[in-house]
């Protein structure tokens, strides 16, 4: 266990504008966005954590959490900003991960996506 990272369940912060329900208040897209604005922020966490991202060896799993209107099912079309992100800045071999992508009543500050995830380190 000492090679992982659990990262604590982070949003798009207090400044992202669109704020609300996937499928009500906020459109696919918009929360696609919001889930790619997460990666940053969990980039940054993971930095802060580890002194580099080069220590990151794998993304082993994430949690996608997406504040959904009633009947919404598109959860895994939102979290592919977050998991886009990290193929795009770890490529294929380190970046691609197992998920779970859910829909959820509410977030914290009514964010529409929140991401927690495990990381191997070396």
């Amino acid at each position: 266990m000492e090679n992982l990272l659990f990262v604590a369940g982070t949003t798009a912060g207090p400044e992202w504008p669109v704020r609300g329900k996937v499928g009500k208040d906020v459109t696919v897209d918009q929360a696609y966005q919001a889930a790619r604005q997460t990666g940053l922020n969990q980039l940054t966490n993971i930095r802060a954590a580890l002194g580099s991202l080069d220590r990151v060896k794998r993304i082993v799993k994430v949690l996608g959490m997406v504040n959904s209107a009633e009947g919404f099912g598109d959860q895994p079309k939102v979290i592919n900003g977050f998991s886009d992100l990290m193929v795009e800045v770890f490529g294929e071999s380190i970046g691609r991960h197992a998920r779970s992508a859910v829909g959820m009543e509410a977030l914290p500050g009514n964010a529409s996506v929140e991401v927690e995830l495990i990381v191997e380190v070396e």
